[in-house]
């Protein structure tokens, strides 16, 4: 997932020159969080998605946030390190968002510092330990086409994402794949056909 105002990875590559923070996205060691050299101002994150997104409640998350506003983040140890946010990242179709965020987290003073409208970072006793992305199923295109969709489905991402982990624990049974791009054959709304790309991508590797 890319939170940066470069379009091309080669941008990000040349911004190394001025920025500070944790770099390794090509290696599975951190998460990528790059904040101006200068004033220790967020400028670019690459988080890594590679695991499963787990179906679960977090209702208790959201009841423990003390204050979410809309603004800047700065690195206040205008130094390098290595940084991994939790490889477990949920998703509630209630919110109709995906969070990554601490074990041990109620009774802390917990916040959510949005960087853009729709994605912030979630800080614990002034440090950074999570992120949320809100409006998920309004975010999800294929690489392919870069084809982003202009309404929310949260329905059918919960269940896209449910069969994806049925596949995933058994890569021979493809048969809820199957039942739900049959399912889903006859919609030509722009969500609809991404997943119906994403399903037809991996039954063709079968």
């Amino acid at each position: 997932m890319w939170i940066t105002k470069y379009y091309e990875y080669a941008d990000v590559e040349d911004s190394i020159e001025w920025s500070i923070g944790s770099f390794n996205w090509l290696c599975e060691v951190n998460d990528t969080l790059l904040f101006n050299k200068e004033n220790g101002r967020f400028e670019t994150a690459i988080i890594d998605l590679s695991e499963k997104v787990v179906i679960a409640d977090i209702d208790n998350l959201f009841l423990s946030i003390k204050k979410e506003q809309k603004g800047e983040m700065f690195l206040r140890e205008k130094k390098n390190c290595n940084f991994e946010f939790s490889s477990i990242v949920i998703y509630q179709k209630k919110w109709d968002s995906m969070v990554s965020f601490p074990t041990i987290f109620e009774k802390q003073n917990l916040e959510i510092i949005y960087i853009v409208n729709d994605f912030g970072f979630i800080i614990m006793n002034d440090q950074l330990e999570g992120w949320i992305l809100k409006n998920a199923s309004k975010h999800i295109y294929t690489s392919q086409t870069d084809r982003r969709v202009s309404g929310n489905n949260p329905e059918l991402l919960e269940r896209y994402l449910k069969t994806l982990n049925l596949w995933e624990t058994n890569e021979e049974n493809i048969v809820e794949l199957e039942l739900l791009l049959d399912n889903i054959k006859q919609n030509n709304d722009e969500f609809s056909l991404m997943i119906k790309e994403c399903i037809m991508n991996i039954l063709v590797t079968m």
